[in-house]
């Protein structure tokens, strides 16, 4: 954060080791903050504070919430991105992690917070279609596919 380069703080797992002195710290120091419906209600307790007022703390907050998609707060607005329907269910391990591949592309590609939270939905419906953590090898036109049948529009890559 002192170099000026943003950076997303994604506890994850490790939440539960952090008081909330140091969760604020963090999120002091970050430019977005994703965690799961689970670690958000762990991060609103630890801090005493609710997700909206976490919210005014980063650029944006990003709650994911399973099959019932994503929550974004972000400019004193909140966005429900919806979840993109699987092929299949095969497996949600990494399903989490092709959701933070999407947002950091599109954050990484100048794309807006909202349309970065489109295309991690993306990524994690084609990953929940394979088995375990890294066997899913999606194509660009697979992922725009997708894209444009979820939401009306192509993800400029």
């Amino acid at each position: 954060a002192d170099a000026g380069i943003p950076f997303v703080f994604d506890p994850g797992q490790g939440l539960p080791m952090f008081g909330g002195e140091d969760l604020l710290r963090f999120l002091d120091l970050a430019s977005w903050c994703t965690v799961n419906d689970y670690e958000a209600r762990l991060l609103c307790e630890r801090t005493g504070l609710t997700e909206a007022q976490i919210a005014t703390k980063v650029e944006a907050l990003i709650v994911t919430r399973g099959p019932e998609g994503s929550r974004v707060y972000a400019g004193g607005q909140v966005v429900d991105v919806a979840c993109v329907p699987a092929d299949s269910l095969a497996d949600p391990t990494g399903c989490g992690d092709a959701y933070r591949g999407g947002l950091l592309y599109g954050l990484s590609r100048g794309a807006d917070i909202v349309s970065s939270a489109r295309l991690a939905s993306v990524m994690g419906s084609i990953k929940i279609a394979s088995r375990g953590g890294q066997n899913h090898v999606p194509s660009r036109t697979e992922i725009a596919r997708r894209h444009l049948a979820a939401f009306g529009k192509a993800f400029d890559f």
